[in-house]
């Protein structure tokens, strides 16, 4: 486990239920995987056989899935589909948001690569899909920093010191990759850090994970492309929710009013795809009725958009939809028709359940349901089995890598795989030559204040804290800026926070897309009590205005 990680994520279990039926079956039977693996088996059992108990039992007494269940000394996530249990714990102090946040993107990092999870341990061994579960675990608690963590945002590059020229020659290199129909979407990576994406910051966390497994271990993982390049090009089959797979599919300007439609409306339909915005279809039409269960029909690719990428970050809407309850999909593409039926429950608000050792309180804790709150990680899809397979196809050069989602028969188009391998081949080895040839930041100094700005439209957080390489965390502020993110996801109408002790203070504000934290330091706080004109505390936002223009941040 990566430093630190440890005091963000105390435990985490998957447990099958159905293995568990009879009064003789043991807990352990039902436990797929518990992290950390040291703990003993009695342990695990009475940990999860608890848990399991009391989520089950809540769960229908109150006809509706259980979120979160807090104990005396952690607040663990919760999940449930079908059979299986998911569980996350963390210290009570985590907003309850992020812990939910990272519970998510574990279980969608595993159907991501590994498809149904009911099939992947019928086909699977117990040990492999445990190896491969420590292995996303890790990946999404090693963030840059513990504010990344509190924001499951992405890692980027520091674009201090780059060249604007580089990121939109990253961006370029992109959409000349989309000028082949197979393609769907792409991102650039440098040394495990985002350039530009033209994907979802949560389909691009997902395909970071595969780059940095093979970044660490300097050579491609898994099945490889034919032999008609160098070792520089991997693949990897990879599985796509049906939405994700629209999303990738759809135009900028029904990207736009996907992003802007409440979730309970269902987004447009994508007849033909075009190679510019002017030429893409109408969005103004009415969006079908939610009360109903639409069939949505994806049709095969025939030809490309090169969506328009943001340098350091993702497409400028890169919301991502949940599936309307018990709605039915037909997928098609060139290689067959999948069907699946989704599945309600992850739309469903859950409750906060205070489990004490005493027994069990029914409380509903509004203040810490993360549903309230608008963050850009989606909830799990509920129907895993509402995949659709895809290929990962990978282009390294060096420290450089070239992701592309491209659909599963690119590997089997020679000619396509030549025009996308040849088409970049010079323009990642310059671009490659360019960053690693970029100075590295200037060291920390001593800062007179510390921010941290996040957007989540694409995704990133940029901040002048230091990374743990370097220099040691800053709690105080970590931990301000935790618990106003915590009540902005919480309460829509707040719009401006200041949170203080008798030693420090911190500025929170947040807009529609974006969340801004700053601290000032060395300047007097007056602590009487009572509110004080006086307190260099309630100057704070203008200093924050003034001194976050040098960063690219407008607060006015």
């Amino acid at each position: 486990m990566a430093e630190g990680a440890g005091c963000r994520c105390h435990f985490f279990f998957l447990y099958d239920g159905s293995k568990v039926k009879g009064e003789g079956d043991p807990t352990s039977k039902g436990i797929c995987y518990f992290y950390p693996e040291e703990t003993s088996t009695d342990n695990q059992e009475l940990l999860c056989g608890q848990l399991a108990g009391v989520g089950r039992c809540v769960s229908e007494i109150s006809a509706s899935p259980v979120r979160v269940l807090r104990l005396r000394r952690h607040k663990f996530a919760i999940h449930t589909r079908d059979d299986f249990f998911w569980a996350l714990g963390c210290s009570p102090e985590t907003p309850t948001t992020s812990v939910c946040q990272l519970l998510d993107t574990l279980i969608n990092l595993f159907c991501f690569y590994n498809g149904s999870v009911r099939q992947s341990y019928q086909l699977q061994s117990q040990e492999t899909l445990a190896t491969r579960w420590s292995r996303y675990l890790l990946h999404v608690l090693a963030g840059p920093s513990e504010l990344h963590l509190v924001f499951t945002s992405l890692s980027t590059i520091d674009s201090t010191n780059v060249d604007p020229l580089l990121l939109l020659k990253a961006a370029l290199i992109l959409q000349s990759c989309q000028r082949c129909p197979l393609v769907l979407a792409g991102c650039i990576l440098f040394r495990g850090r985002v350039v530009s994406t033209q994907m979802s910051p949560a389909l691009t966390m997902k395909v970071m994970v595969h780059e940095s497994e093979n970044f660490k271990a300097q050579s491609p993982k898994g099945p490889s492309t034919p032999c008609y390049f160098d070792d520089a090009v991997s693949s990897k089959s990879v599985f796509l929710t049906a939405f994700e797979l629209q999303y990738l599919q759809s135009a900028p300007v029904e990207r736009e009013w996907w992003s802007q439609t409440t979730p309970t409306k269902d987004p447009p339909l994508r007849h033909n795809l075009s190679r510019t915005p002017s030429d893409s279809t109408s969005t103004e039409s009415a969006p079908s009725d939610p009360s109903s269960s639409p069939k949505v029909s994806f049709s095969p690719r025939s030809s490309t958009n090169p969506c328009p990428s943001s340098p350091n970050g993702a497409t400028s809407h890169g919301t991502e939809r949940e599936a309307p309850p018990n709605s039915n999909a037909d997928i098609s593409n060139r290689d067959g028709v999948e069907r699946g039926r989704s599945d309600s429950s992850s739309g469903v608000e859950g409750k906060n359940i205070d489990a004490n050792r005493g027994g069990t309180d029914f409380r509903n804790e509004e203040s810490q349901d993360h549903t309230r709150g608008k963050d850009k990680t989606v909830p799990v899809y509920a129907d895993d089995n509402l995949l659709v397979p895809m290929t990962l196809y990978l282009h390294r050069v060096k420290g450089l890598v070239l992701a592309l989602l491209v659909e599963p028969h690119f590997l089997r188009d020679q000619a396509a795989m030549e025009e996308v391998y040849h088409s970049c081949l010079a323009s990642l080895n310059g671009l490659e030559a360019h960053l690693r040839s970029v100075p590295p930041g200037t060291p920390a100094a001593a800062r007179p204040y510390t921010f941290a700005h996040y957007d989540r439209e694409q995704g990133t957080l940029t901040t002048n804290l230091s990374a743990r390489a370097g220099r040691p965390p800053e709690p105080p502020f970590v931990t301000a800026a935790s618990l106003l993110h915590s009540h902005f996801c919480n309460t829509e109408t707040l719009q401006e926070a200041i949170i203080r002790n008798a030693s420090a203070a911190v500025y929170g504000v947040r807009s529609v897309a974006q969340e801004t934290y700053f601290a000032q330091h060395g300047a007097a706080l007056v602590n009487s009590g009572v509110p004080d004109h006086r307190d260099s505390a309630f100057s704070l936002p203008a200093k924050a205005r003034h001194r976050l223009l040098k960063h690219g941040v407008n607060l006015l």
